[in-house]
């Protein structure tokens, strides 16, 4: 029978769709102006070691304990709920604003090919197309995903072929030139969160095949031949255009060495299905993890339905719905960039917290994980990510406005409110704590600790 689940060449393809379309679309003008011509190529390296080493603990946790929802599950399971409670909502910004950026940057492009549309009606248009698609299911999802990666990768080669004998600066003056290591940083911080495309796997485990192997392959191998495409990039269009300050898009860079057709195809090929291939992923990501959180009573049951082929509609519908009002309200790209990173630099380390009680509340499942490192190095790792999110996410805050403050406050109060409005319905009206529903142990975990218990067993025998 053929399986329903994403297979490893899928995830591959889903990871590198992802981050592509997030970095160097919508944060590399943004960074280059930050930072600086001659610094955007190093900090597009430290960028992707940065996201590396601060997701390898969220993937030792995915491949001992695979599930959608990932982070959620881990924090209310290992954890405390409290935790999985602030993770979850906080994806109600994270995973809405990262589909508005995506999908106001594909509006942008998208007017270079049809002008006079206007850009937020573009971007919703595209945020409503890809959840239909989301709808049908993950092997729907994942095969439209292969498709457009392929194309993606293809115009993205060209680009780098095409530009590289054009540049008018060396890669060793752009290597080799100094750079403020404070607005290095604040540029790190900006193309941090668009980076970490690839944890989308992570919240879909449930359907992939394999997942404790297949996710941490698929996240490596994507992550480092997304870096090595970074950084060809980055050459190419500072080196072409060392005036950087220029740079408003990709677009303005490659018309100046490719002919009318290739530059059509790359906008349409390249800038285009960079774009919605991130929607896609962030679609499938995001509204996974509200699914968790409604199958524990945090949002409503409904949240959690699942249709004909498999999908979690509303769960999806909700992250779209969101991300149509943000659109609709007037926030730019920058402002819009800016409040998806805070949340994910500053909060991420909670995520981490989890690989702390992983060996002791599952050691088999631990111990005979595919992706199997030393508990001290988790620990090591998890410290020094969560001083780097600290102080980047420090850089980043001096990039905001006030009404970016205003509205994270607003967001986060009307969350608090929510949370603690819902406990007391769930436990007066339907005598459900909300909390000890959390704590329960996830089934598949605990058979999978059997499993692995067993062949812990079989090899000292």
């Amino acid at each position: 029978m053929k399986s329903n689940k994403m297979s490893l060449f899928s995830c591959i393809l889903m990871g590198i769709g992802s981050i592509i379309g997030a970095s160097i679309f919508a944060t590399t003008p943004i960074a280059i102006k930050i930072v600086g011509g001659n610094g955007i190529v190093l900090g597009f390296i430290l960028a992707a070691v940065f996201v590396v080493f601060k997701t390898l603990p969220e993937m030792v946790l995915t491949s001992a304990l695979p599930a959608n929802g990932a982070a959620y599950m881990h924090l209310t399971r290992l954890v405390h709920p409290s935790l999985g409670i602030l993770q979850s909502i906080n994806n109600l910004v994270i995973g809405p604003m990262k589909i508005a950026t995506m999908s106001l940057t594909f509006a942008a492009y998208f007017a270079m090919l049809v002008p006079g549309i206007p850009p937020v009606a573009v971007a919703i248009a595209i945020t409503l197309i890809f959840t239909v698609i989301t709808l049908y299911g993950i092997q729907i999802a994942a095969w439209v995903q292969n498709v457009l990666v392929g194309v993606l990768l293809l115009a993205l080669f060209l680009y780098v072929f095409l530009g590289w004998g054009k540049t008018v600066v060396t890669l060793g003056q752009v290597l080799s030139t100094t750079v403020q290591l404070s607005k290095l940083w604040a540029a790190m911080g900006i193309m941090h969160g668009s980076l970490i495309g690839a944890n989308a796997l992570m919240y879909v485990a449930d359907e992939i095949e394999e997942p404790g192997r297949n996710i941490p392959i698929a996240f490596i191998v994507g992550t480092i031949l997304t870096a090595v495409l970074y950084a060809a990039m980055a050459y190419v269009t500072v080196g072409v255009m060392p005036q950087f300050f220029k740079i408003d898009n990709l677009a303005t860079v490659a018309k100046t060495f490719m002919s009318p057709v290739m530059l059509a195809f790359f906008i349409s090929g390249g800038a285009l299905l960079a774009v919605v291939t991130s929607i896609n992923s962030a679609i499938l990501m995001f509204s996974r993890s509200h699914f968790a959180g409604a199958r524990d009573g945090l949002y409503p049951a409904a949240i959690m339905k699942m249709n004909k082929h498999g999908a979690p509609a509303n769960a999806i519908w909700l992250n779209t719905g969101i991300a149509v009002l943000a659109m609709a309200s007037g926030y730019n790209l920058t402002d819009v960039i800016n409040i998806t990173s805070i949340p994910g630099l500053l909060l991420s380390p909670l995520i981490f917290a989890a690989i702390f009680w992983l060996p002791k509340k599952f050691p088999a499942s631990y111990k005979t994980s595919f992706l199997k490192m030393p508990h001290w190095i988790n620990i090591a790792i998890v410290v020094i990510a969560t001083a780097l999110c600290f102080l980047l996410g420090g850089y980043v805050l001096k990039q905001m406005k006030p009404k970016n403050y205003i509205t994270m406050a607003v967001f986060y109060l009307v969350a608090f409110l929510y949370v603690y409005g819902r406990a007391l319905y769930l436990k007066k009206k339907r005598g459900v704590d909300m909390i000890a529903a959390m704590k329960k142990p996830h089934e598949p975990w605990l058979a999978r600790e059997k499993a692995a218990e067993a062949e812990l067993a079989a090899q000292k025998a």
